[in-house]
């Protein structure tokens, strides 16, 4: 299907490009969705339009049109929200194929199909092969008019003769001018563990450590409450797991602004999530300093340390030849004056 040229209602654009990359734009009255399809769907705007807000954090590093290196998540990453599959965190060698860190799905370029396009209702299929393994991915991504509501529902397919071990992680990375020490975490867990070693030279929290949201075991003995976001000025980075569950959602909401956003998942496939805390003390390469972000990433599999760490702790994911796994995730977008307590499976906030 072609796009509909519309300046109301639902609207795609798909004749655009970013750096030389394929991009497509996917909005309604309420958000607007600029998805990278030339390097691995990446969504770089999540923008709310009654406040001007776009969620989505603006790394520091850049790169000019021709220069994309596709074999370098570090120097190619803009920020926004990546998909990554088989491989979370350091790279790895796999039954001989060699993935790199956060490889493959977020250096591939994919497919674009637009399935539905009118004033009420848009749809666009995002479609994949991996190189290194047997596997296809698909999305389709849906908005509704006067909805602040995007649909993902996703499927993977083995196309092999052989059963494989993966990972499926989503990596949507927060930043200003939402993210500020206004904003409040919120999600219902269990037990949350810090990263073995830190991923920085200044810490967050303690490492290889076990604790709550509310309460973590910080440096010197003293306690830090997670759910409240540190302004620039900490300068502290660290990655921790939420390895008990509770729910299928998170959110994060900027008290002063009244305005959130929440995410809701498939529980049977996103079991964990990874709080990646970069409140101005990620030094060195690549960005000295230069960060100010908040990911919190619905994954399948538990630690970032890659494929063959997840296999040895079992919560790998494995799919046989022939076999197809459909899941899904929702975002919602809301104003709040208080902390969220739920968001339900229809994005219900409360």
């Amino acid at each position: 299907m072609i796009s509909q040229r519309r300046n109301y209602g639902c609207r795609i654009n798909d004749e655009l490009l970013y750096k030389g990359l394929k991009t497509v734009v996917m909005e309604n009255e309420i958000l607007r969705l600029s998805i990278l399809v030339g390097k691995g769907t990446d969504i770089l705007e999540l923008l709310y339009k009654p406040e001007d807000i776009d969620f989505m954090w603006s790394a520091p590093c850049d790169f000019k049109e021709g220069e994309l290196n596709r074999k370098d998540f570090l120097e190619s990453y803009l920020g926004g929200w990546q998909e990554i599959v088989p491989n979370g965190g350091p790279g790895c060698v796999y039954r001989g194929a060699v993935f790199e860190q956060h490889g493959e799905t977020p250096q591939l370029c994919w497919d674009h199909e637009i399935i539905e396009d009118s004033p009420g209702k848009i749809s666009v299929r995002f479609s994949t092969r991996l190189k290194k393994l047997s596997l296809e991915i698909e999305k389709i991504i849906t908005m509704v008019s006067n909805s602040p509501v995007v649909t993902l529902k996703e499927k993977l397919l083995n196309t092999g003769k052989e059963t494989v071990d993966f990972m499926w992680g989503h990596h949507p990375c927060f930043g200003e001018p939402f993210l500020s020490e206004d904003c409040i975490i919120n999600f219902k867990a269990g037990e949350i563990v810090s990263n073995i070693e830190p991923i920085s030279g200044n810490p967050f929290v303690a490492a290889n450590a076990k604790g709550t949201l509310k309460e973590f075991p910080g440096l010197d003995g003293s306690k830090v409450d997670l759910s409240r976001v540190p302004g620039r000025d900490a300068r502290v980075c660290d990655l921790l797991y939420v390895t008990e569950l509770l729910e299928n959602w998170f959110s994060i909401l900027n008290i002063k602004k009244r305005t959130g956003i929440g995410f809701v998942f498939d529980p049977s496939v996103f079991r964990y999530l990874w709080l990646w805390l970069s409140y101005g003390g990620s030094n060195g390469y690549p960005w000295y300093g230069k960060t100010y972000n908040l990911a919190i990433e619905p994954w399948s599999s538990w630690p970032g340390r890659g494929l063959l760490e997840a296999i040895k702790n079992k919560t790998s994911l494995e799919i046989k030849p022939g076999e197809e796994l459909n899941s899904w995730l929702k975002v919602v977008v809301f104003k709040k004056d208080r902390e969220v307590t739920k968001i339900n499976d229809n994005c219900k906030v409360m």
